[in-house]
């Protein structure tokens, strides 16, 4: 998988987060990263990506990391009454939901 010019959370601080050692969950974790972050764009419609002169602020973060965590949990989505069509679990919703215009299209 590439490294984007500019990644919101790294390889090793989602394994730091989700307290995981070693590189063998490597693979899977970075596709639980490319999805999650494409979730919470997604979600919050936002134009461009995040950059280093607009850096992802914090609760963008703790929702990456999070969904990743439940991508890595829960692969075969297996709790699908945490997911409502159209968007990503109410924990992330929570947690994005002051940060989104609805507005955009």
């Amino acid at each position: 998988m590439s490294t984007p010019a500019y990644e919101i959370v790294s390889i090793e601080e989602a394994k730091n987060w989700l307290r995981v050692d070693g590189s063998a969950m490597d693979a899977d974790i970075e596709l639980a990263l490319a999805g999650a972050t494409a979730s919470v764009y997604a979600y919050l419609k936002r134009p461009g990506p995040y950059s280093e002169s607009d850096p992802a602020p914090a609760n963008v973060v703790q929702a990456i990391v999070l969904l990743a965590g439940m991508f890595i949990r829960d692969p075969d989505i297996a709790d699908h009454a945490a997911w409502t069509a159209g968007y990503p679990p109410a924990p992330i919703v929570s947690i994005l939901y002051p940060l989104r215009d609805p507005a955009l299209s």
